[in-house]
């Protein structure tokens, strides 16, 4: 009988935290918009990789909801950190 592996909710919160920190570093720092693209890129495939097991048991519009919803959110998360990073960069 196999083990069922364990999910570590607070870890994956904190490899997103450091994403969305990446992204406010790359404002903050007025990086390229593209580096703050690589970030939301590399957050999307992380977010597709740790939630893979729930993915794979959706079909069809259901999985397409999720994963376009997922999309929309990190893009924003991204985006607007990068925003807060440019708008805070003269202030700190």
């Amino acid at each position: 009988m196999s083990k069922r592996r364990r999910t570590y909710p607070f870890a994956t919160a904190a490899t997103e935290l450091a994403f969305a920190l990446a992204a406010f570093g790359c404002g903050l720092f007025d990086a390229p918009v593209w580096v703050a693209g690589l970030a939301a890129v590399s957050m999307l495939a992380y977010w597709s990789w740790s939630r893979r097991m729930v993915l794979n048991r959706l079909r069809g519009a259901a999985w397409m909801t999720v994963s376009s919803l997922g999309t929309v959110t990190i893009v924003s998360i991204v985006a607007g950190a990068y925003w807060l990073g440019l708008a805070s960069g003269g202030s700190i």
